[in-house]
């Protein structure tokens, strides 16, 4: 979902998260910025995160958490992400800046049929123009 480079958040403060591509389309768009907390306990199914993956840091929903362990998926991802540990969770996503505008909790609009069918046509298009996009 996003790109950002490693430092791009603390653990300690509340940070301004930019958004990349659309894998949590519509609660957060290309463009956007996104509102990221430490985390005061634990996460939980359903709330937005943000992870250190890997090669990238991501903005993802939680499906599921348990011994440490989480399970983590874009609202329009057609799979979950591989398992991360609870301590690679950076913090949660409390609001959203569109714009000018920040918004509280009207951002979250959970995942979509919409923002599925989306997902599936732009990979399709992509493929179809020779531009990649899963198979």
């Amino acid at each position: 979902m996003s790109g950002e480079s490693p430092t791009s958040a603390s653990p300690s403060a509340f940070r301004w998260i930019p958004v990349r591509g659309d894998s949590m389309w519509p609660s957060l768009r290309a463009g956007d910025f996104a509102g990221v907390e430490p985390l005061s306990g634990e996460p939980r199914p359903g709330e937005v995160v943000l992870a250190r993956f890997d090669d990238a840091l991501v903005l993802h929903r939680v499906r599921a958490a348990g011994k440490g362990v989480l399970s983590l998926r874009g609202d329009n991802a057609p799979a979950e992400d591989p398992p991360i540990p609870a301590s690679r969770i950076l913090g949660r996503v409390t609001c959203v800046r569109r714009g000018a505008v920040e918004l509280g909790a009207e951002w979250d609009r959970g995942p979509s049929r919409l923002g599925r069918v989306r997902a599936v046509v732009r990979g399709r298009v992509a493929r179809w123009l020779g531009r990649g996009g899963r198979p």
